[in-house]
């Protein structure tokens, strides 16, 4: 019982569970796009059948548990908006969105225009774009609770949770995926039944939108987490696995397997040197990939139909526009934009941390931290978060968010019932996020004046001991 009550009560075996469904999720599509894609015109029942059940199973088991989890939340007094771990709880909203855009789709769409259309006809009808919009937030849940959590390492599950949203946006894009259509080879059916400057146009497109997605995955992770050697390897092999079910072309699975182990080699050499690569990874990701995959298509036995310039442009083309994207989901706005406005965008001065026990600041200082305990990005922003003693080696927002959850969990085993009394309160309402503020009054038998007393005074406290820790740390 205790193992069953894990499933539903520990965030991360939470994150196992709906990793492990949503990756049968995502392979019951890309199997069911086997189906229709595989013989021009034909849709083959079987692997279409197969896939639609896998997807119906794995949505309806999620949804399943989900709820279960959503309703003993509530069954414990949680908020609406908290009964579900971090993250999860626009899985779960995105997983009712995909079945209600499910039961439109039979109930009125394919009845009205139709459900034996194929290619682009069939993947981009209203009711399948809203399908595979929720299908990436589904399967996004852990890689936004281990951010939100502030993870320092990405693990595996956050891994595949990556590498399952990257497959959403690959399905979404299979049209123009090189793995699924290689028009530069020279055997390609397609190709030969087209004009050369289709072929080539095509495949140009194919790869430049390619690269540019998994230059983005890459940047993603490695600026959002510590990456273990041959996580990018891990993320990309399993996108290509799936992108490679949809036309059988498994041979053209080293191209994304060599991007990924070039992509982590890359992170391994740049951790030497102060900061995070940016540009630079998205450059070798593009171009290895790029580089990878016309050298397979010319090592097939059809060859390649491209020539030597046209070969080396795509490269550099690939290479090129990661790194421009790189460095502009990196940067931000250019100086040259913000500039001129600066003068409507000076913020006022921000208070900073005080050892006067008179400052009203410091415990508005301590109470907006702990709002933030499940953002580290606005925690990373706090004043707490520059304090000598908590900037050490890892990230400010993970040590603030550490040391403030230490420092109430020393206060709620306090031998002063009052000092005890603040810190349960601090425990339940910001750490384990039990649920509003009357029904944690409920839950400790306080009236209102008493319960915000001991709250102020636990905001008192939890300062007091970061300044103690701030003088001797």
């Amino acid at each position: 019982m205790k193992v069953l009550r894990r499933f539903v009560d520990d965030p991360g075996a939470v994150d196992a569970v709906v990793i492990v469904l949503a990756t049968w999720f995502v392979l019951g599509g890309y199997v069911a796009a086997y189906a229709y894609v595989h013989e021009p015109g034909v849709v083959l029942v079987g692997p279409s059948k197969a896939g639609l059940t896998t997807v119906t199973a794995a949505w309806s088991l999620l949804t399943l548990y989900l709820f279960a989890v959503f309703a003993r939340g509530l069954r414990d007094g949680r908020v609406w908006n908290r009964a579900l771990p971090d993250g999860q709880t626009g899985t779960f909203a995105a997983a009712l969105i995909f079945g209600a855009a499910w039961i439109l789709d039979q109930a009125f769409w394919s009845p009205v225009f139709g459900s034996n259309a194929i290619g682009l006809d069939s993947l981009f009808t209203p009711p399948h774009l809203v399908e595979i919009a929720a299908t990436a937030i589904i399967v996004s849940g852990p890689l936004r609770a281990a951010a939100r959590r502030g993870e320092t390492v990405a693990s595996p599950v956050t891994l595949t949770s990556a590498a399952l949203l990257l497959s959403a946006l690959t399905f979404a894009t299979q049209f123009a995926h090189p793995l699924i259509d290689p028009w530069p080879a020279g055997d390609y059916e397609f190709r030969i039944a087209a004009q050369t400057w289709i072929g080539e146009n095509m495949g140009m497109a194919a790869l430049l939108a390619q690269t540019a997605i998994l230059a983005g995955t890459g940047l993603l992770l490695n600026s959002g987490f510590k990456l273990r050697p041959g996580s990018l390897t891990f993320v990309f092999a399993l996108n290509g696995i799936l992108v490679c079910i949809t036309k059988g072309h498994f041979s053209l699975l080293p191209a994304p397997i060599l991007a990924g182990i070039a992509a982590d080699a890359w992170v391994a050499w740049s951790g030497r040197r102060p900061g995070k690569p940016s540009a630079s990874l998205c450059a070798v990701i593009g171009g290895t990939y790029a580089f990878a995959y016309m050298a397979e298509i010319s090592l097939l036995p059809g060859g390649t139909t491209w020539g030597a310039s046209l070969w080396a442009g795509a490269i550099i083309a690939c290479t090129m526009l990661s790194w421009l994207m790189g460095r502009v989901l990196r940067a931000g706005l250019p100086a040259a934009v913000v500039e001129p406005y600066a003068v409507f965008m000076d913020a006022p001065s921000e208070e900073r941390w005080t050892l006067d026990p008179d400052r009203a600041a410091r415990e508005h200082l301590v109470r907006a931290a702990l709002d933030d305990l499940g953002t580290p990005e606005a925690l990373g922003r706090s004043p707490l978060a520059r304090l000598p003693s908590v900037s050490k080696s890892e990230s400010a927002a993970v040590e603030l968010r550490a040391l403030l959850v230490d420092v109430i969990g020393e206060l709620a085993a306090s031998s002063s019932p009052r000092d005890a009394e603040s810190g349960h309160l601090l425990l339940d309402y910001y750490v384990r996020r039990v649920g509003s503020h009357e029904l944690i009054m409920e839950r400790l038998h306080m009236s209102r004046p008493t319960y915000y007393r001991r709250l102020h005074h636990g905001f008192e406290l939890v300062a007091d001991r970061i300044d103690q820790i701030s003088v001797t740390g």
